[in-house]
């Protein structure tokens, strides 16, 4: 059973999960914290928000180090709630009970979300393991199409979420996260089988939690511990292959499940773990944050573009828009964020309306460029081939060659400019060329690896179509589309040789 210092620790931990309801978010003050690597918008603290920067620049050079990963990254934002109730504000209530914090990845960029208060009650510094477990992810998967098992993704991201930095420049990590301690202590580890087949669809909400504490436990003895760290990577790429998880892991660790699952019950019922750590490392300069105070205009434009660009919470928008208005901080480019959430829901005459209240002086903008691109676009794609107008499609495209020449980093730009160009009856080479950049910069965006993947196979790239369709494989949650995938992959494998036309081929040699 687990010692009385982690029963103690458990106990303390607390939960405060009363219901709230959601606040408006207009109403609050909004600051901006910058470095060199994170942009966080929040409407917390902005002092104890600065402390949490410099620590996320700080766990973002040790975390490089320790992965070998690339110092090339894009500036990522953070949206740091000051509670529980601006936290469903912008994630809605749902998900506000179930998470602290969230990270995606999307063809617009990358982002992550945190809940300053988080569950414990205690202020705003304890965030810091939400914030580092959301950056783990991002440095896991930001620009490639590397799936882990769900227990390794989330235990790993739990895993490195407890590091801490002493005064003498020196960190450790391992530690248990509290969380999990109680989880593991109040209900008990998932069987390893069932841990290792999890995946984020296969199991309940209220089953996650497990899945973490548990995929943290066997994270921590995969690192710590079993000494089989290089043959997990041979793991890890038979998992990406499709092989069974199970059966991947009793091969490359040389281990059978019942020998795994003997330490990973060990560990649960000694329920201490060893801690490692190191120097911070010789090339780290310290972060200095720039704080800035948001005008009301720039923080419910802000707060509705991230309204709409994720989806969590769109029931808030109306909320927001009326509260602009009536306050008198609407802006030509909170107009913009109200078109574009029209236009997502297909309201393209309403979308259009609002746009034309935009004044002049402000349509050359990225932000107004960008709302009426894809406006442009998408009134085209819902009209029958025969009834597009080419005119305007091209005038559409030249707005979208535009996004590309000012903003070549954003994949949606270019997927926006291959859409375009496939209408337009381009030939196939060419909008591929441009749907490849999109995939370049966004693999993990489903719909853009799944249309260059049907691309990829009617040109027979079969090389390049297996890079495409495997890690998407992964992601199916659509059985049918998964064995159409599956079938497609079979066919443009090389077919092996007979060996009659082999043993010609020899026969030929020796003559």
């Amino acid at each position: 059973m687990f010692p009385r210092t982690l029963t103690l620790l458990v106990i303390c931990f607390g939960f405060v999960l009363a219901g709230c309801k959601e606040q408006n978010l207009g109403q609050e003050t909004w600051y901006q914290v910058d470095t060199d690597n994170f942009r966080i918008v929040t409407n917390g603290d902005p002092a104890a928000v600065k402390t949490l920067a410099s620590d996320l620049e700080r766990y973002r050079a040790v975390a490089l180090k320790l992965l070998g990963a690339s110092q090339e990254s894009e500036k990522l934002t953070i949206y740091a709630a000051a509670d529980r109730r601006s936290y469903a504000g912008l994630v809605g209530e749902e998900l506000a009970e179930m998470t602290n914090g969230l990270f995606d990845t999307t063809a617009q960029g990358s982002y992550a979300l945190v809940n300053l208060d988080g569950r414990s009650g205690k202020r705003q510094l304890q965030a810091r393991e939400f914030l580092f477990h959301e950056y783990t992810h991002f440095l896991s998967y930001n620009g490639n199409t590397t799936h882990y098992p769900y227990w390794y993704s989330e235990g790993f991201a739990e895993f490195m979420s407890t590091m801490t930095f002493s005064a003498d420049g020196r960190y450790q990590l391992g530690a248990i996260p509290e969380e999990r301690a109680m989880t593991l202590l109040f209900t008990s580890p998932v069987p390893l089988e069932e841990l290792l087949r999890a995946t984020v669809s296969n199991t309940p909400d209220n089953e996650k939690g497990r899945i973490y504490a548990s995929g943290w436990m066997l994270a921590h003895w995969l690192i710590m511990e079993s000494g089989k760290v290089e043959q997990f990577k041979d793991y890890v790429q038979a998992f990406n292959n499709g092989a069974d998880p199970v059966e991947a892991l009793e091969k490359s660790f040389g281990m059978s499940l019942a020998e795994i699952d003997e330490q990973y019950e060990a560990m649960f019922q000694d329920g201490s773990f060893d801690l490692a750590g190191g120097p911070v490392p010789a090339d780290f300069r310290e972060a200095n944050p720039a704080v800035r105070q948001l005008s009301p205009r720039d923080a419910v434009a802000e707060v509705g573009q991230f309204l709409v660009m994720s989806g969590y919470n769109l029931a808030g928008l109306a909320k927001l828009f009326k509260y602009a208005h009536l306050a008198g901080v609407d802006s030509p480019e909170l107009t913009a964020v109200q078109a574009d959430a029209e236009t997502r829901i297909g309201n393209f005459d309403r979308a259009e309306q609002l746009l034309a209240t935009v004044p002049a002086a402000h349509r050359g903008e990225f932000w107004y460029q960008n709302t009426e691109a894809w406006l442009g676009l998408n009134r085209q794609v819902n009209l029958p081939g025969e009834a597009r107008d080419r005119a305007y499609l091209k005038r559409v495209r030249d707005k979208f060659v535009f996004l590309v020449n000012n903003d070549s980093d954003t994949a949606s730009n270019w997927f926006g400019l291959a859409m375009t160009m496939e209408m337009l009856g381009y030939p196939r080479d060419k909008y591929v060329e441009m749907l490849e950049q999109a995939y370049l910069r966004a693999p993990r965006e489903a719909h853009i690896a799944q249309w260059l993947a049907h691309e990829l196979y009617e040109q027979k790239d079969a090389e390049f179509f297996a890079r495409v369709a495997k890690p998407l494989m992964l992601e199916m949650e659509s059985e049918d589309e998964y064995q159409q995938m599956k079938l497609m992959l079979a066919e443009l494998q090389p077919k092996p040789k007979s060996k009659d036309k082999q043993h010609a081929r020899l026969a030929q040699s020796e003559e």
